[in-house]
């Protein structure tokens, strides 16, 4: 069985609290038949398709990821192929709508948007024929291909818990935004000062090596070298 959407595949909308309706996913309610999710809302008819095309033509349907989505389709995080991923790695965000920052296409992180935490391939493939999709459009993604996105993630603000992972130096994905520039600026410090302290054992190694054999010590004192 294959369920398409969110309110399918996860319950969606009409699933969140109070969930008056009691609704639930598809997988929940089904037994002894084998389900594959193609959630957001709406579904991208390229991932059904897709999916239905790896069947006729395998024989086999394709590897899932622990919520059943095809991993093809659904493997990596929208954050790692985000258009606007080198404005989060370099700290430049959207801090109003309509500022600045919005007009020149900075990371929509601090607006909410959660690509950190929703996986789906709308960067290479977009909708309508790759027409568009919610970030190249101006808003931040809301997690419509993820179980519970309406309470959990369809909120115009950031997540603070680390619970999503690691992030980066050690943060967490919704930590690390506003650390993000210190924290490559103290990254570049400590290569640096590890440049410096290789460099130092090396001639004092070479030092010792060249007495040891009986020779003088004629080895200058290190000098201090610009930082590269």
């Amino acid at each position: 069985m294959v369920a398409v959407g969110n309110c399918a595949t996860y319950g969606g909308i009409p699933a969140a609290h109070p969930n008056p309706a009691g609704a639930v996913q598809t997988s929940d309610v089904v037994s002894g038949v084998p389900v594959i999710n193609i959630p957001a809302c709406p579904m991208n008819p390229d991932n059904f398709v897709g999916t239905m095309l790896y069947y006729t033509m395998t024989g086999n349907w394709p590897a899932l990821d622990p919520q059943l989505r095809p991993t093809w389709a659904f493997g990596t995080l929208i954050h790692d192929n985000c258009p606007r991923r080198d404005h989060f790695d370099a700290g430049e965000f959207v801090d109003q709508w309509g500022d600045s920052a919005a007009q020149v296409n900075f990371c929509l992180y601090k607006m909410g948007c959660k690509g950190p935490q929703t996986y789906n391939n709308c960067p290479s493939i977009g909708y309508n024929d790759n027409t568009s999709w919610p970030i190249r459009a101006g808003h931040g993604c809301i997690g419509c291909s993820q179980p519970q996105f309406w309470d959990e993630l369809a909120f115009e603000r950031t997540i603070t818990s680390q619970a999503e992972g690691p992030g980066i130096f050690g943060l967490g994905v919704e930590n690390s935004a506003d650390k993000i520039g210190a924290g490559l600026l103290a990254a570049a410090g400590v290569g640096i000062a590890i440049h410096a302290i290789a460099t130092g054992a090396s001639r004092l190694q070479a030092r010792r090596h060249h007495t040891a054999d009986g020779g003088p010590d004629e080895t200058p004192p290190p000098t201090r070298e610009a930082a590269p």
